[in-house]
């Protein structure tokens, strides 16, 4: 099974990793906040391209894994 995520679901993974979410307008106005550190995520009502879902992840300082570790949870 591969690496499937939503833009909801890195939301709620951020926010539990003491990110911020600030929301603006249009598609990439939603961001995850964290010292000033800004990281734009897509909302799309699919799931992120895995390219897409492990770039914000990898800028957040996290794994793929750490999601998957998360998810279990």
């Amino acid at each position: 099974m591969g690496f499937v995520t939503t833009a909801a679901e890195i939301m709620a993974f951020l926010r539990s990793k003491g990110f911020t979410i600030e929301t603006g307008r249009g598609k990439h106005g939603t961001k995850a906040l964290r010292g000033g550190h800004k990281i734009p995520i897509p909302m799309h009502s699919r799931a992120l391209n895995k390219a897409t879902a492990c770039k914000i992840l990898s800028e957040a300082g996290y794994r793929p894994d750490d999601l998957m570790e998360w998810r279990r949870k």
